[in-house]
């Protein structure tokens, strides 16, 4: 079959040779950054601290605003990252996932915060907070224990 560039006439082979090396280079290297990822997927954290919820108290009632009061046996800032700012905290409350404003996390005592949350829907919830790292992706196994709780109107 013989194909022409538009002006009839014979189109080389040559440039078809070229756009499939070309082709065949954008395929190994689609590959190779599948297979072994970038430098984001290297990034390391150390060990992210435990975090603890110690109020609300499992079973408990909350009005509005919620009022998180956590331990984060680290030091914050008051928009939830620590010192290293390698990480930072969020929370997920029922199907709503939050991290602190500028000034959200207060201290209250050494490294226990108090977070107030904007509305949220009432009903029942399950309360976590967990570390993210600067993706805002969550960081395995750094998150606290589920507190289940009741969001009231």
């Amino acid at each position: 079959m013989t194909t022409d560039d538009g002006a009839g006439k014979p189109r080389g082979l040559t440039a078809d040779r070229v756009y499939g090396a070309v082709a065949a280079v954008a395929i190994l290297l689609a590959l190779w950054f599948l297979v072994r990822g970038g430098d984001g997927d290297t990034t390391k954290v150390e060990r992210s601290p435990r975090l603890t919820v110690t109020d609300p108290r499992p079973g408990a009632t909350l009005g509005q605003p919620v009022v998180v009061t956590f331990d984060a046996r680290t030091a914050l800032r008051p928009d939830g990252s620590d010192a290293s700012r390698t990480r930072h905290v969020h929370v997920r409350i029922g199907a709503t996932e939050l991290m602190p404003g500028p000034a959200d996390v207060q201290p209250v005592s050494g490294t226990t915060y108090r977070w107030t949350l904007p509305r949220i829907p009432p009903g029942p919830a399950a309360l976590r907070l967990y570390w993210s790292d600067a993706t805002h992706r969550p960081i395995p196994g750094a998150q606290s224990d589920s507190v289940p709780v009741t969001i009231a109107p």
